[in-house]
């Protein structure tokens, strides 16, 4: 997370959990601190409210290893139910839509892995 974005959350925190102090040390913190942070992060929403646009439209490289992954179902191979697709996952494409289609494909084999065996053939 940018430390500008982080600094503004925890203050935000700060606001209704008054014992949080946004420039402490994590050392610093207690457990029952960090537990209110662990569970305000775990609740936290973001809606965007727009975009640049193709135009604009970029990816980043980096994230979790394909390795880890079982590339039928991008489930992690190191925690069974935990899946990732498109960006989160360390693929890294030209620009020009490669990455569009590997976001849409890896999303689409993980919605079938997911999808219940009555309804696995029906198409997209």
């Amino acid at each position: 997370m940018p430390q500008r974005l982080a600094q503004t959350w925890l203050t935000q925190q700060a606001l209704s959990h008054p014992a949080l102090k946004p420039d402490a040390a994590l050392a610093e913190l207690k457990d029952k601190d960090l537990d209110a942070l662990g569970q305000a992060a775990n609740a936290w929403s973001i809606t965007p409210d727009g975009t640049e646009g193709y135009a604009k439209a970029e990816v980043t490289a980096g994230g979790v290893d394909t390795r880890d992954l079982s590339s039928q179902t991008m489930e992690s191979k190191l925690v069974p139910g935990l899946h990732f697709i498109g960006e989160v996952v360390d693929v890294t494409g030209w620009l020009g839509g490669y990455n569009f289609q590997w976001a849409w494909a890896s999303a689409m084999a993980c919605a079938r892995a997911l999808t219940p065996a009555s309804t696995a053939g029906a198409s997209a």
